[in-house]
């Protein structure tokens, strides 16, 4: 049993010496590329809202998006603790959605949109990358006194349905 024990010892050492040497050759400054993933929420319904981001893949990050401007085409800025980037040249997708008309509640999707990452500063300086992204946004529409959703352009969610997610997934490199 000891010699069982200390050979499984030998084996873990080795192990981790190799993971050791992996890890070194990995910070060694090469570029990094692969999928980076990015999921974005928001409960907000202001004209410009913060999202909660978490990116996964080439770097692992917990941080904020939000458009640099209240304009319609407005770069989207990522801030993370090591740095941020930018993520525009966004193409719309398919969109499509619904209300029932009982409850008001909406869902309302897009899908297939595109982007483009670059003008990182810190960790991201020099990022590269698109990709592809696909939105949700449910919420409850307020009545009319007719009793009908408002569907109008300018309708706001009732205070507390709205949920907006965000997926975006594609390749990136990192100098």
């Amino acid at each position: 049993m000891v010699r069982i024990l200390a050979k499984a010892a030998a084996v873990t050492a080795a192990a981790a010496g190799v993971m050791l040497v992996v890890a070194a050759c990995s910070a060694s400054g090469d570029p990094k590329s692969g999928t980076e993933s990015l999921t974005l929420t928001t409960h907000s319904v202001a004209a410009n809202p913060v999202y909660h981001a978490v990116a996964t893949g080439v770097f692992s990050a917990t941080g904020t998006m939000r458009a640099t401007s209240t304009a319609s085409n407005a770069p989207l800025k990522l801030s993370f603790p090591g740095g941020t980037f930018v993520m525009d040249k966004v193409t719309p997708g398919r969109q499509s959605g619904s209300v029932n008309p009982a409850t008001c509640a909406a869902v309302y999707s897009i899908t297939g949109a595109t982007y483009k990452i670059s003008n990182g500063t810190g960790s991201y300086k020099g990022i590269k990358g698109s990709g592809t992204a696909n939105v949700k946004f449910g919420g409850r529409l307020p009545k009319l006194s007719n009793g009908k959703c408002d569907e109008s352009p300018s309708a706001v969610p009732v205070k507390g349905t709205a949920v907006a997610v965000i997926h975006a997934s594609g390749p990136v490199t990192l100098p």
